[in-house]
């Protein structure tokens, strides 16, 4: 091979090699192939706890003609609830979570009364101010612990509780979900036979009572994309 034949091969693989290096890179989806979806912005608000009147056994729910038993709810139960509603949606994946300090430093400046006066008016303002498309509002009406141990209860655990998606543009409830659950042992009920696998076959806590009961309501919970 001629010196001239060499040197035109080393010009020709150089001016290849430009070539590839300015060549656009391939775009590959993401989510595993399914093509990126952007997810729209859901605010998760502390639950409001609802009690019932003097002499009454029943509370309505926040929206919509449900009722429930009421019981104990200690204060700690409107957070609880957020919370769990919360860690719950984000493993979900079917809309883009505000982090919940941020969504409960803007409920902390709404009075308590005013909150419960008007709970979805609220919400929405408060959806509007955190710039999201949609909030998540509920109630708590009995959040009981168990009492006892995981091997035997004198009394178990039990929750109510509901949950409503409230658009923020035109304050419609475009989802709603409720949790009202008592564990029974298994010769009581076999139909409830999950809330013992999941618990582990043992007696739960009225925390992973209502995990496992918020799990099944979501099922139904829509995909908020764009």
């Amino acid at each position: 091979m001629s010196f001239q034949t060499k040197k035109r091969g080393v010009i020709l693989g150089a001016i290849l090699g430009i070539f590839i290096i300015f060549l656009p890179l391939p775009s590959y989806p993401q989510g595993g192939g399914q093509g990126f979806v952007p997810l729209k912005k859901v605010a998760v608000l502390p639950f409001l706890i609802l009690r019932p009147a003097e002499g009454e056994r029943m509370v309505e729910g926040l929206w919509g003609e449900f009722f429930f038993r009421a019981g104990e709810v200690p204060s700690r139960a409107g957070s609880e609830a957020m919370t769990i509603f919360y860690h719950q949606l984000l493993r979900l994946g079917r809309c883009e979570m505000i982090p919940l300090d941020q969504a409960a430093t803007a409920v902390e400046e709404v009075g308590p009364i005013t909150f419960k006066q008007d709970p979805l008016g609220e919400a929405v303002r408060i959806g509007r101010q955190l710039g999201v498309y949609a909030v998540v509002i509920g109630g708590v009406y009995r959040f009981e612990q168990r009492r006892g141990s995981a091997l035997g209860v004198e009394r178990p655990a039990s929750v109510a509780l509901d949950a409503h998606l409230v658009r923020v543009e035109d304050k419609k409830v475009i989802w709603s979900g409720r949790l009202d659950e008592t564990q029974r042992s298994l010769s009581e009920n076999l139909l409830k036979v999950s809330i013992f696998v999941k618990g582990g076959g043992h007696w739960v806590t009225v925390e992973r009572l209502t995990a496992i009961g918020v799990e099944s309501v979501l099922r139904t919970f829509p995909s908020l994309t764009f």
